[in-house]
């Protein structure tokens, strides 16, 4: 286990970064940031929030620490773009980017967890920008790095997305909270059962945008094609193509309308009931 002082920490793992011309200078600092951000999250598994999420559109918050779990770079060299990380737990982090790979190999076995495809998902994209392949090799002793551990490329979220995901037309209960869009048109949707998350959703049309604009923030009913994760039914993304203003009554209420308004997705769910409740579902 890697602290905090005067002593150098020992390396844990390699990041590399494998292409064509590929070396530390070439790789923009924002595309660094991504990948050291994303590998921070899969380690401790750790979802995105508002204070964190690139999807959210707004800054880092003051007094979001996870300083106590950071990963620290070491002995960074030019020759290549190889990137040696010092973790707080070193066999808990290894495990970590072990697990991973097994899922990667067998999507279809895994139970994705959130923190696992979005750090998946900006890896992918941050190869795919930069025409590489992202690699995670053992630290073996005095040598840059030992053998590999994960790959992942710019195809690999594409890959696993079928496994990871599940998608259906529903209805959704939440709260406005920001409308518009400069190419597409999209919403802010803040769930009740989700509060720190906010889930940016396409809307169709910009005619249904100026609706949904009257209502920033209050709660609707929004209805479209959801996408959630299949292992935890938590709500991924979404494509607005209608909705339900505002009506008098119980949030309560509210849900149990989603729930006898229904949509195909609901036949997927395995304890609807204690999904219009707020609570996760059973086995």
């Amino acid at each position: 286990m890697a602290t905090i002082g005067n002593k150098k920490p020992k390396v844990d793992f390699v990041i590399r970064l494998v292409g064509t011309g590929m070396r530390p200078w070439v790789v923009p600092m924002r595309s660094l940031t991504r990948i050291l951000d994303a590998v921070q999250r899969l380690v401790e598994q750790r979802e995105e929030t508002d204070e964190e999420s690139p999807e959210s559109g707004e800054p880092t918050k003051a007094g979001v620490d996870h300083s106590e779990r950071i990963l620290r770079l070491l002995d960074v060299k030019s020759g290549s773009a190889v990137y040696n990380v010092a973790a707080f737990d070193g066999t808990s982090a290894l495990q970590v980017l072990t697990d991973t790979a097994a899922s990667i190999r067998s999507p279809t076995k895994s139970e994705w967890g959130s923190a696992t495809i979005s750090s998946i998902q900006e890896l992918s994209e941050v190869a795919k920008s930069l025409g590489c392949e992202i690699e995670f090799r053992q630290a073996d002793g005095g040598k840059q790095f030992g053998g590999v551990i994960a790959t992942i490329n710019a195809t690999t979220f594409g890959l696993i997305s079928a496994s990871a995901f599940v998608s259906g037309e529903t209805s959704v209960y939440g709260k406005i909270e920001r409308v518009g869009g400069a190419v597409e048109m999209h919403c802010g949707l803040r769930l009740p059962d989700h509060p720190r998350k906010m889930i940016i959703c396409r809307v169709v049309g910009g005619d249904l945008v100026r609706e949904l604009g009257r209502y920033l923030y209050q709660s609707v009913i929004v209805n479209g094609k959801a996408t959630w994760i299949r292992s935890t039914w938590q709500l991924k993304r979404m494509v607005i193509t209608s909705f339900e203003p505002p009506k008098t009554g119980s949030v309560r209420n509210a849900l149990e309308q989603i729930y006898e308004a229904g949509g195909n997705a609901w036949d997927k769910v395995k304890n609807p009931t204690a999904m219009v409740n707020g609570t996760r579902g059973g086995d």
